[in-house]
C-alpha cells in the first residue's frame, strides 16, 4: 500500500515538473501581408525582441517563451478563426496583437468566448474597453476617445473654422469621428464640419474624394487615414496642390518613420500627426537603450515605431504572469488590473476598471530637414492621458 502511494506521489511530482518545464506559449496576430504589413511587420519585430530578451533572462516563471505567430490578414473573420486555432490547437496561454479595430473587436470576442486573456496592443476602438469590455480583454494602445480629444485640441490651437472630416468606414474611423465630435465644442466651439467622407478600409483610389474636399472650402482636414491609405491619398492629391492651403491633422500614426521613410520627399507640407515612439526622440531614460537594441536587431538606425507596441504587449504579459505566479487566465486577468510597468515610453498603468493603459503619443508637425531624406516631427510633444 505504502509503495503504491509512493509511486502515485512520484507520478504527480513528475507530471508537475514536466508542466513546469513546458514553454509558456504566447499567441500573436499582426497583418504580415498586404497593406497592413507596413505596421504589422514592425509590431511583430518588437514582439520578437521582447521574447528574445525575456528568454535570455530565463523566460517567464522560469519557463522559456514560445511565440506562436500568425498573420491576421487585416480581416476580422480570418483573425477570429486563427485565434481560435491558437487557443484550441496550439494551446497558447495568452494572445496579443491585432491592428485594425475591426480585427481587435473580433479577437476580443474570441477571448471572451474561450476565457483566454487578450491584450489589444494596437486596435483603438473605444468599444473594446467600454461597450464590449469583459474580464479577459486589456488594451495597451491609445483609444479613439483619447486620440479624438487631442485632434480636436489641435484643431482649436490651429484656429480651424471649416473642417472636412475624412475617416475610413469601419470601427476605428467611426469611433474616432465620435471622439472628435465630442471634443470639438470644448476646444473649437466655433468650428463647423462642412464635409464628412468615409472611404472603405483598404481603399486605394481616392480620386472620387479629393475634388470634393478641395471644393468644400475647408481650411483643415481631421482624418484617421493611416498607413497605405494616407500614402495613396498623398500620391493622388499632392500633384493637385491639395496640401498647399489645407492643414491636415491626423491620427493613424502617419508621423511615424514607417510613413515618413516610405514617402521621403513626397511627404507633404501642412501635416500634423502622431506617433507612439520616435527613434530620434525619447521621453524616458530607457528609450535610448531600447532603440539601440531594436536598431541592432533590424540592422537600421532609423527604426519603426510600431515595434514599441509589440514590445510593450509582451512585457505586460510577462509582468502579469510573474505577478500572478501563474498562467491561469483568471489569475493573469486579475494581475493585469491596475498593473504598472516601465516601458520605452515611460511608466504605464492599466486602469483596473476600464482595462485601458494610460499610454501617450507624440504629436507635432512633420518638417523638412536639410540633412535628411525624410521628414521628422518637430517639435514633438508627448501627450499622455491622466
Amino acid at each position: 500500500m505504502k509503495y503504491s502511494v509512493m509511486l502515485a506521489a512520484v507520478g504527480v511530482f513528475a507530471a508537475g515538473a514536466a508542466v513546469a518545464q513546458q514553454p509558456i506559449r504566447i499567441g500573436v496576430l499582426y497583418p504580415l501581408t498586404g497593406g497592413g504589413a507596413v505596421y504589422g511587420v514592425p509590431a511583430m519585430a518588437g514582439h520578437q525582441l521582447a521574447v528574445e530578451e525575456l528568454n535570455a533572462k530565463g523566460g517567464i516563471l522560469g519557463r522559456k517563451i514560445e511565440s506562436i505567430e500568425r498573420d491576421d490578414k487585416l480581416n476580422p473573420a480570418s483573425a477570429s478563426s486563427t485565434m481560435k486555432e491558437l487557443i484550441t490547437k496550439d494551446k497558447v496561454d495568452i494572445v496579443l496583437g491585432g491592428l485594425a479595430s475591426s480585427v481587435g473587436l473580433a479577437m476580443s470576442e474570441v477571448s471572451k468566448q474561450e476565457k483566454v486573456v487578450y491584450i489589444s496592443t494596437i486596435p483603438k476602438s473605444i468599444q473594446i474597453t467600454t461597450d464590449k469590455l469583459h474580464k479577459y480583454v486589456f488594451r495597451t494602445s491609445a483609444n479613439t476617445d483619447q486620440e479624438g480629444d487631442t485632434m480636436a485640441m489641435l484643431a482649436g490651437k490651429n484656429k480651424l473654422s471649416k473642417i472636412c472630416h475624412l475617416e475610413l468606414d469601419y470601427a476605428y474611423g467611426n469611433d474616432l469621428e465620435v471622439g472628435i465630435l465630442k471634443a470639438l465644442p470644448k476646444y473649437a466651439p466655433d468650428a463647423k464640419i462642412v464635409l464628412t467622407l468615409k472611404p472603405k478600409l483598404g481603399a486605394t483610389d481616392f480620386n472620387p474624394f479629393i475634388p470634393q474636399v478641395m471644393a468644400a472650402g475647408c481650411d483643415g482636414v481631421l482624418s484617421g487615414l493611416w498607413g497605405p491609405h494616407f500614402v495613396s491619398w498623398v500620391k493622388q492629391a499632392a500633384p493637385l496642390g491639395f496640401f498647399n492651403k489645407i492643414k491636415w491633422i491626423s491620427g493613424g500614426e502617419i508621423g511615424s518613420h514607417e510613413i515618413a521613410g516610405e514617402l521621403k520627399g513626397e511627404y507633404p507640407d501642412n501635416v500634423i500627426s502622431n506617433a507612439y515612439e520616435l527613434w530620434y526622440h525619447g521621453n524616458d531614460p530607457s528609450h535610448a537603450a531600447f532603440q539601440a537594441r531594436l536598431a541592432k536587431k533590424l540592422n537600421t538606425q532609423e527604426t519603426p515605431q510600431w515595434a514599441a507596441l509589440g514590445y510593450i504587449g509582451v512585457m505586460y504579459a510577462a509582468a502579469a504572469m510573474e505577478k500572478a505566479k501563474s498562467t491561469d487566465p483568471d489569475k493573469v486577468a486579475e494581475a493585469l488590473e491596475g498593473l504598472s510597468i516601465g516601458t520605452p515610453v515611460g511608466k504605464l498603468t492599466i486602469d483596473a476598471k476600464t482595462h485601458q493603459a494610460n499610454i501617450g503619443q507624440f504629436w507635432g508637425p512633420m518638417v523638412k530637414k536639410p540633412d535628411r531624406a525624410y521628414r521628422i516631427m518637430e517639435p514633438a510633444e508627448y501627450i499622455q492621458p491622466k
